[in-house]
């Protein structure tokens, strides 16, 4: 956890050209929050959308296909080789990582600023709007694990607090960030097919059945939808790199 937030913050303080905020002035840190939670919380199409969700997530999990999903995959398709895999993607949805981007927007607001700090602040930013509906899924729907001694995804409100993936959530919204911002063709879908590995990972570990994963990576898409229509604090040039923790 350590080395990952202080590898970040090494690339955000570093990583060159970049603009001194004592030069140019601070962009307060929650500056245009108020926005962003209209557009997450009062958007047709966000609405809609995670409606979408929602009722896709009954149907898996009141139909038997979540259950009849999971089992298949551990009896037919898990192994080490997955089990590997998955314990690499895995941590990217650890909850640190909002620490991190915390971390991140605060150098963004008041010490420098440069494509990586702007990037790390509007996952900040995403994850501040999204985790209310996260929180609010999670244990109004109280479903609970499949590696749980009650293993059921039908939903139970105030059960349990596993209704959706907050590792798929987490993990999801830098990858898709970084796809809204990233105009390169090849760059945008590669992005989003990796936004849903840690999800994937919480399938093969059997902590999460497939509609607890859908309604978390649904979450942080309605999230950076709602972050990634304001302007950019200071323009991108070609010039500017980032890089990224390991």
């Amino acid at each position: 956890m350590w080395v990952a937030m202080g590898l970040t913050l090494i690339c955000a303080l570093l990583v060159a050209p970049s603009r001194s905020r004592r030069r140019t002035g601070t962009r307060p840190l929650f500056k245009g929050t108020g926005r962003h939670w209209r557009r997450n919380y009062a958007s047709r199409r966000t609405f809609l959308r995670l409606g979408a969700a929602v009722a896709a997530a009954g149907v898996l999990a009141y139909s038997g296909a979540d259950e009849a999903l999971s089992g298949f995959y551990e009896n037919s398709v898990r192994s080490k080789g997955t089990d590997r895999a998955s314990g690499l993607v895995k941590h990217a949805g650890e909850r640190f990582w909002f620490v991190n981007w915390l971390l991140v927007a605060v150098v963004d607001a008041w010490l420098r600023t440069n494509a990586f700090t702007r990037w790390g602040r509007r996952n900040f930013e995403a994850m501040v709007v999204g985790l209310p509906t996260l929180w609010t899924l999670q244990r109004g729907l109280g479903a609970n694990r499949p590696s749980s001694d009650e293993a059921d995804p039908r939903w139970r409100p105030l059960a349990a607090d596993n209704a959706a993936s907050g590792h798929a959530f987490i993990a999801a919204v830098p990858w898709l960030t970084l796809a809204r911002r990233n105009h390169a063709p090849a760059m945008q879908p590669l992005a989003r097919l990796a936004s849903a590995a840690t999800g994937w990972s919480r399938l093969n570990d059997q902590k999460h059945y497939l509609s607890q994963v859908v309604l978390g990576w649904t979450i942080a898409w309605n999230a950076v939808e709602a972050v990634a229509d304001d302007p950019p604090a200071a323009p991108d040039t070609p010039e500017e790199t980032s890089c990224s923790a390991s």
